[in-house]
């Protein structure tokens, strides 16, 4: 199994921004997608021209895949399938005192616990963590973005936690978890549209092993547009889909992040968005072109393969001319075919000046409107700008990490949306009351329906109700009608429940106010007679 560093051909790490940058398009040198059998030979492995930290990553990722438990745990013959409790021999089977695989073998069991992770996806997080860790021992903060289930985050954690020994560390007290040292420890924040209930049972096993990263540890339930990069944070990112990848790229630049990528289902296709960022000279028409000069070169060159390798060089291209050191580690293949890993690091100067931050490192990020990637749509669809939100601060300081843990969770994420979309939640319910009596009834004057009456009746049964903190709110809602045929009139009064506090009602409260609806329509009846139509 081949494990490496790769970086493109360039005559320098560092390339001036695309106003004064026009090469040929044509002068990219991708690695070639070729399948490996040997840790030394296969893929052609092209050499960095800088000296920041270079990664090997065989010396790390070695020991793992002649693990006894990567060896049963075929990925190729079941992908998909869970990690159970009957798997958990597997990783108490090598009972030697060699650091390299003590914390994998303590990640696997809790894995299996868990019963919610893919073999596929625990061998790939790990390889991909170990790398992200070796690359970055220093970074204190990370966000995990487009997180899924959290599974990086914890093992970011757990690696910092645990100093993750690598073959010829001499180091005894490296396995000793960080509490016991005075070194900073590490946090990390995940951020996802939808926090899965798997999130909940690795998080309950991780803390119940480490109890120590329960405060290190957060989950928001957010869009990534309303994260708030900072140069102090690690941007990270396992199997970023489509033009996902290019987007974290975007912010990373804006921002003067370190990145850490693994890119997913590639795409050159304009339709779904794809569009080269500036900085990398080039269009889509032209990397559409150079994928398939590419296919030529090799008959068992597939196209997927193809596109991978020059989307990822486009991408490893721009991070360069945009000031950053980049290394690309594969991954071994046998536990993921997208087994790029992107790892950049800005050089300070060059970035500052690219992020448009002249020097200002304060983490703030251009406008979204002046930014290439938000302008990026498919042709013909219509640009909607995301709704209004929170904000995440991804800074590494005390205040920017404790409101991180504020707006945590899952509960809190459904406030926010309770309060973004009110009308959705709010329990408000509508009715038509007639204003004057049918024509040949005792009585054909007005008499007293108002919407203060109404609020007289609402609020009375509210009070009503015990261990129910509900209140009703009534208002006239559009003009009176007039029925032509009859002359009579009538109007729509809305009928609003909420809590005390006037926040919308949720869950067992909503089945409350549901019947103080009830009494309330009883009671007008009783007081003014049959008029609701």
């Amino acid at each position: 199994m081949i494990l490496f560093i790769a970086t493109t051909l360039f005559t320098s790490s560092v390339v001036a921004p695309c106003a004064s940058f026009s090469p040929s398009p044509y002068n990219l040198n991708v690695p070639k997608h070729s399948k490996c059998t040997t840790s030394t030979g296969g893929k052609t492995a092209l050499h960095s021209t800088n000296n920041i930290h270079n990664l090997d990553p065989s010396s790390i990722l070695d020991p793992i895949i002649q693990h006894p438990a990567t060896q049963a745990l075929s990925v190729e013959i079941r992908p998909r399938s869970r990690l159970k409790r009957s798997h958990q021999h597997l990783f108490t089977s090598n009972n030697t005192n060699n650091s390299t695989t003590a914390l994998f073998d303590e990640l696997g069991l809790i894995a299996c616990q868990t019963g919610v992770v893919c073999r596929k996806e625990f061998l790939e997080t790990y390889a991909a963590a170990a790398c992200i860790h070796a690359k970055f021992p220093n970074s204190k903060r990370m966000a995990d973005l487009a997180a899924g289930h959290g599974l990086l985050s914890w093992f970011l954690l757990a690696l910092d936690n645990y100093d993750y020994d690598v073959p010829g560390d001499n180091n005894k007290n490296a396995n000793l978890p960080k509490s016991k040292d005075s070194r900073r420890p590490r946090t990390v924040i995940c951020v996802d549209r939808r926090m899965p209930r798997s999130a909940d049972a690795i998080a309950a096993a991780m803390i119940d092993r480490y109890p120590e990263l329960e405060d290190r540890w957060s989950y928001v339930q957010s869009d990534l547009s309303s994260i708030v990069p900072h140069p102090s944070c690690l941007l990270t990112s396992v199997h970023a889909c489509g033009t996902l990848s290019d987007a974290l790229i975007e912010t990373t630049i804006g921002a003067g992040c370190p990145l850490a990528l693994v890119p997913c289902c590639h795409t050159v296709k304009e339709r779904k968005g794809y569009r080269p960022h500036l900085l990398s000279g080039m269009v889509a028409e032209e990397v559409v072109a150079l994928v398939e000069e590419r296919k030529k070169e090799r008959e068992d060159y597939a196209k997927h393969e193809a596109v991978a390798d020059v989307v990822d060089e486009v991408r490893c291209r721009t991070l360069r001319n945009a000031g950053y050191v980049v290394e690309e580690v594969m991954l071994p293949e046998a536990f993921t075919a997208r087994n790029r890993l992107l790892l950049a690091e800005p050089i300070t100067a060059a970035a500052s000046t690219v992020a448009g931050t002249d020097g200002n490192r304060s983490g703030e990020i251009v406008n979204d409107k002046s930014r290439p990637f938000f302008e990026r749509r498919a042709k013909g669809e219509p640009m909607h700008p995301p709704p209004e939100s929170i904000q995440i601060p991804l800074a590494d300081d005390p205040e920017s990490i404790a409101q991180c843990h504020a707006v945590s969770g899952r509960a809190r994420a459904a406030t926010r949306m309770v309060e973004q979309i009110p009308r959705h939640f709010s329990l408000t319910i509508a009715i038509s009351i007639w204003l004057t009596r049918e024509k040949g009834s005792s009585s054909d004057s007005n008499f007293d329906v108002t919407a203060e009456t109404l609020q007289n009746v609402a609020t009375k049964c509210c009070g009503e109700i015990e261990m129910q903190e509900i209140q009703c709110t009534v208002e006239a809602f559009g003009e009176v009608n007039v029925q032509s045929a009859t002359g009579r009139r009538s109007q729509l009064y809305k009928f609003k429940y909420t809590k005390m506090d006037g926040t919308s009602i949720s869950g067992d409260g909503r089945g409350a106010a549901k019947a103080i609806h009830g009494m309330v329509r009883e009671r007008i009846i009783g007081t003014f007679g049959d008029l609701i139509r």
